[in-house]
């Protein structure tokens, strides 16, 4: 399917079976078409499933699909609300052919809730030393210089639960908890529950025992993304040291803006760039990527503008070594706004943190669209 409608149509793969989970990932990816595979096993139970979604969401084109031409089920699938009837052999063209006619007999979609909250992503495939000290001092900057903001920190990267055990923070959910109960998600929850820094800043962590990123559905965290973004004005997350897997792939390719974190080194330039050759690899778009440029020497070779001719990127933060102000400022459990907030360390996290003051100054998501993480953003075909 992707392939057959890459240009016509964009493509999310829902993994999820519960009727209202199925229905909260349409309203998310903006779907206006469907297709509901009728197995052969239980077909009857897939019949009642369309005419579920048929019921909830009357202008939702659902077509029935099938690995054989069965008038038993062709009748079922129509009865029931379906749209349209195809087999798994069709001919590429044919199915670009209903997707278009049926994209435009449909209510056009307005606003994709995808495209509410900025989303700043911190990445490296490679542990990144201090990783979500920069994550929190970017959103809890964000914070002081947008006092209406609502900003979370989604703290995932290695080591896990760095920023909550550093700052001493205390809440009932962990990132596999939110997870578990995607249907109470609301802003009621994320104030009760989600541990809170007091620079306004909610932060989410993955748990202090580590998880499995291959457990977690990509449906999961494409409607993890898009609530969250539609309850905060800033999600800044963390998820240096982790993977280029599924659910990492749909971060990335869903930002407002990637943030790639090296250091001076030859070994992590040499990581960071292999790091964007996968992703271009693998098609995950990416939108107005950054360079963090760690412990930074201005007398040492490679400079920045070598590094940043290096990735190609049109923009850098130079973050200065100070390796006593930030053990200081870790080990009294406060940010570098309180202990030194004139040092120069302190005024390129508030450069950084001003970047992100108005929401029209990072470009929206989906410049790009090759690769199936594109096609998790303001889907037509579903």
């Amino acid at each position: 399917m992707q392939n057959s409608l890459e240009g016509t149509a964009n493509v999310v793969l829902c993994q999820q079976r519960e009727l209202n989970d199925v229905l909260q990932l349409i309203s998310l990816a903006a779907a206006s078409i469907v297709f509901v595979p009728i197995r052969r096993d239980n077909w009857m139970g897939d019949i009642q499933f369309i005419e579920g979604l048929v019921a909830a969401r009357p202008t939702l084109a659902c077509i029935a699909l099938s690995e054989i031409q069965d008038q038993e089920r062709l009748l079922g699938a129509m009865r029931a609300g379906a749209r349209d009837f195809i087999t798994f052999n069709a001919r590429g063209s044919e199915l670009a052919g209903l997707v278009r006619r049926l994209a435009e007999r449909t209510p056009s979609i307005i606003e994709s809730p995808m495209q509410q909250g900025s989303l700043i992503v911190l990445a490296s495939e490679r542990p990144v030393l201090q990783s979500a000290f920069h994550a929190l001092h970017v959103a809890a900057g964000i914070a002081r210089l947008n006092p209406d903001a609502r900003v979370l920190l989604l703290d995932l990267g290695q080591p896990f639960c760095e920023a909550q055990m550093l700052y001493g923070l205390e809440g009932q959910f962990n990132f596999l908890d939110t997870l578990r109960n995607l249907r109470r998600l609301d802003r009621n929850l994320t104030d009760t529950a989600f541990p809170g820094h007091k620079s306004g800043v909610k932060v989410l962590s993955a748990p202090v025992e580590g998880m499995d990123l291959n457990d977690i559905t990509t449906s999961e965290m494409f409607l993890l993304v898009g609530t969250l973004r539609s309850l905060f004005t800033h999600v800044v997350v963390n998820i240096c040291g982790l993977p280029t897997v599924a659910v990492t792939e749909l971060l990335i390719g869903n930002a407002n803006q990637l943030v790639v974190v090296v250091d001076q080194s030859i070994t992590s330039c040499r990581a960071g760039l292999g790091f964007m050759a996968h992703l271009r690899e693998i098609g995950c778009p990416v939108t107005h990527p950054m360079l963090l440029l760690d412990h930074y020497q201005p007398k040492i070779a490679p400079d920045s503008k070598a590094v940043l001719r290096s990735f190609g990127f049109e923009e850098v933060i130079e973050l200065p070594a100070e390796p006593e102000l930030r053990l200081r400022a870790m080990n009294l459990g406060q940010l570098l706004y309180e202990v030194a907030p004139s040092d120069p360390l302190t005024r390129r996290y508030e450069h950084w943190s001003g970047l992100y003051g108005n929401k029209a100054q990072v470009k929206q998501a989906g410049a790009g669209t090759s690769g199936f993480m594109g096609l998790l953003k303001g889907t037509k075909g579903k």
